[in-house]
Order: structure tokens, then C-alpha cells, then sequence
């Protein structure tokens, strides 16, 4: 696999996740994986992690993530991205609401060797359950 730049990474790993392309977003992050979503870890090693987005394909299958601005500085990448779709399925538990959504999110990503190592996660998911009708938002 070619390096490319940080931000090369991250390109390819939104279009792995906007291509429903799973084996791709795979062979993009290391062997020692780890994701940690507001502060706490969530998933480890590259199974995991796909396994958890595959989970997020299947709850909105017209989900797509959207640039808005990619910095990199001495191997990391932040991106600033909306993620909007329509939740047709089974939402972690929840039975599919037909409601569609848009929220505007962060990740700040570690690259190492043209992979992700480390993917730390902020998302508005107090917005998210609100427009699914999931949270009474206070």
C-alpha cells in the first residue's frame, strides 16, 4: 500500500465508508487498531471496528459522511464531517424510526505507516437521538 499523506488516508477511508467498501477500510488501519469515542475506548483491532460500522450501514443504509475541513500536523489528521441518512434499521437496539438525520462530528486520527493506529471520535449524539426521536433531548 502506497503511504500518501495523512489526509490521503483519511480520503480513503471516506470513500471505504461512503462505498459500503468494508474489506477496503480494513486493510486501512494497523493491526492494533483502537477507536475511543468521547473519551472512552470502544473498539479494538480492525474486526471490531468494521463490525461496528457495518452495524451503522445496516441502521441507515443511504448513510453518508461529508467533508467539511482536513487538517494534518506531524502525523495526524482531524477531520470536521456531517453525517446524514436515514434510519431504516435497526439502530443499535432500537427498531428502525424512518427519520432521517444530519450531525456535524470530529475525529481527530493518528496515521502511522500510511494506516490508521488511533481514531478519537466527537460526535453530536445528543442530536442524533433527537432527530431519530430516540431522546426528549434534555
Amino acid at each position: 500500500m502506497s503511504e500518501g499523506s495523512g489526509v490521503d488516508v483519511v480520503r480513503r477511508v471516506i470513500a471505504c465508508d461512503n462505498g459500503r467498501d468494508a474489506a477496503g477500510y480494513r486493510a486501512l488501519l494497523h493491526g492494533d487498531y483502537q477507536s475511543i469515542v468521547h473519551g472512552q475506548p470502544a473498539t479494538t483491532g480492525p474486526e471490531e471496528e468494521v463490525a461496528q460500522l457495518e452495524r451503522w450501514w445496516a441502521a441507515a443504509s443511504d448513510v453518508h459522511l461529508e467533508p467539511l475541513d482536513l487538517y494534518e500536523s506531524n502525523g495526524a489528521v482531524t477531520l470536521r464531517y456531517t453525517l446524514a441518512g436515514t434510519n431504516d434499521g435497526e439502530f443499535f437496539g432500537q427498531p428502525a424510526t424512518g427519520k432521517s438525520f444530519a450531525v456535524e462530528n470530529c475525529t481527530l486520527f493518528e496515521i502511522v505507516a500510511g494506516r490508521v493506529r488511533r481514531a478519537w471520535r466527537y460526535s453530536d449524539t445528543l442530536g442524533l437521538m433527537t432527530q431519530l426521536g430516540l431522546s426528549t433531548g434534555s
